[in-house]
């Protein structure tokens, strides 16, 4: 809880330098993958529902979603007990001053203390496009989350390029966006991430989705952009209410 509050601070504070350099940003996104504690998974959707409904009226707010994920590449984690949750942000500015006020809030306080972090990150789009949030929205679909960061410098060139042309052979493949990756530093500071980036994938159904898993990772595109990445986080996700 402390640390978030000084990272809102931070944020806050620097805010207008962050924008001077993300002049052609159309919005962030946070992201966090958190787990109920002591299993209390009732506790945890609780809070959670409140502090969204205090959220989802900040005028900086402009979406948010959850997904339940039903594979981790971590086969210790409880997964009935994880939720992903995505806020797409007006600015970084928007984000900081929000936080501010809402950090000391009860409701906030009450969520917060209901579940451990398991992954948490801003993401801007590598691009520099917008990105339509509803479309990791939709009822049925399969959306795959994942963080990697590169073993050389050029991991996410050309070996990466044609891994994801190769998903366009598989039936039910929709689409696959990535972004850049801002991460907490020790003093609570959104500090890019190094040769990192977090991608999400989005597939059209489940049974489609499971019928490409196995050759997708067998495939001699995947080996080659697999051995030149560390996979920090992975989890195959649903959209859910």
């Amino acid at each position: 809880m402390k640390k978030l509050l000084i990272a809102a601070t931070s944020i806050l504070l620097s805010a207008t330098g962050i924008a001077q350099t993300q002049k052609n940003m159309n919005s962030i996104f946070e992201i966090a993958i958190n787990q109920a504690k002591d299993d209390s998974l009732n506790n945890f959707l609780e809070t959670r529902e409140k502090f969204v409904d205090v959220l989802g009226k900040e005028e900086a707010t402009l979406n948010e979603g959850k997904w339940k994920p039903f594979f981790a590449v971590n086969p210790d984690y409880n997964l009935e007990n994880i939720l992903i949750g995505m806020t797409e942000w007006n600015s970084f500015e928007g984000f900081g001053e929000t936080a501010m006020r809402l950090m000391p809030q009860e409701v906030t306080k009450n969520y917060f203390s209901s579940f451990e972090p398991l992954a948490y990150a801003i993401l801007e789009t590598i691009d520099g496009k917008s990105f339509d949030f509803y479309s990791i929205k939709k009822e049925g679909q399969v959306v795959e989350f994942a963080f990697r960061k590169g073993k050389t410098d050029d991991a996410f060139g050309t070996k990466r390029d044609e891994f994801f042309t190769s998903l366009e052979s598989y039936d039910g493949f929709k689409f696959a966006r990535e972004f850049k990756v801002y991460e907490l530093d020790e003093n609570g500071m959104p500090t890019l991430a190094e040769n990192t980036q977090a991608v999400i994938i989005v597939w059209e159904n489940g049974v489609k989705f499971q019928a490409a898993v196995t050759p997708i990772f067998g495939s001699a595109a995947y080996q080659a952009f697999a051995a030149l990445i560390d996979v920090q986080s992975y989890f195959a996700s649903s959209p859910t209410q």
